[in-house]
């Protein structure tokens, strides 16, 4: 018997979708904050620990109950596990935007009215959507980060020879490739409102101090997240160039001038730039 996925399952259900449809007033947008997280999966968690600590600090935690840890990125973060069946794909799992003072009523109000299906998490206080390609984003609070609380969540220290290579400030955007920029952008605008930029064939939201792009996905290549991208304090290229090679990431050509571009050890693109 074939047991749905967790993707499956969320666009399949679609909980609260139409019951007990609300109106929404175009005035009572929720007010979104910036990206609070990246969740994905890795295929040695506690390399990708060590590596990205070393990269973005070492305020770490580490989840009880699962085989998960947190990296403090600024005022986001990053989560990651091991695929949750053998030999799954390390693709990521969601982008978490973060919503000030969030409503529950009022975010379901708004997926409602759009006719966009959602599923709560057991906590209550926040809500995941799909688009079109099966990527799930979700809807949280402010500060996740101060929501990862003991006995579940502990803290995890481990030796830095130096200090990191960046000091992060935060999420600046995620860039997901999308097989129809059109249609994931009659999408998304229906979450976060009307596009902020179109440019080099990319379609831009804002959503607070974040963004989120769209781009059309290459041949052979899947939809989900192209890239992050973390904002930092200035920092001098070649320094930063040669201790990212020094800690085994693959460093490219930046599309931003004065970014710093590099893979992680499972090919996960991140770039840095200052702001």
């Amino acid at each position: 018997m074939h047991r749905p996925t967790r993707r499956e399952a969320l666009s399949a259900i679609g909980i609260g979708m139409f019951a007990a449809a609300r109106p929404f007033a175009q005035d009572t947008r929720p007010e979104f904050d910036a990206v609070d997280h990246v969740e994905f999966y890795v295929s040695e968690v506690e390399r990708t620990r060590d590596f990205f600590a070393a990269v973005f600090g070492n305020t770490l935690l580490a989840n009880r109950s699962a085989a998960k840890r947190y990296v403090k990125v600024g005022s986001s973060y990053l989560a990651f596990e091991k695929p949750r069946t053998a030999g799954g794909p390390l693709v990521t799992d969601h982008v978490s935007v973060a919503i000030r003072n969030i409503d529950m009523a009022l975010v379901h109000a708004l997926l409602e009215s759009r006719a966009i299906a959602y599923r709560d998490y057991p906590s209550g206080r926040d809500t995941a959507i799909l688009d079109g390609d099966g990527i799930r984003t979700q809807l949280s609070p402010s500060d996740g980060w101060s929501l990862l609380k003991p006995p579940t969540f502990a803290p995890e220290a481990i030796v830095l020879r130096e200090k990191s290579v960046f000091r992060p400030t935060g999420i600046e955007h995620v860039l997901l490739n999308v097989t129809d920029p059109e249609a994931s952008a009659r999408f998304y605008e229906k979450v976060f409102g009307p596009a902020s930029q179109r440019s080099n064939n990319r379609i831009w939201f804002q959503v607070g101090r974040s963004r989120i792009g769209l781009l059309k996905t290459t041949q052979g290549q899947p939809p989900g997240v192209n890239r992050f991208s973390v904002s930092a304090e200035p920092f001098n290229d070649d320094r930063v160039i040669a201790r990212l090679r020094a800690l085994g990431a693959t460093v490219e050509r930046p599309e931003t001038p004065g970014a710093a571009s590099f893979r992680d050890p499972d090919g996960m693109l991140v770039q840095v730039t200052t702001g």
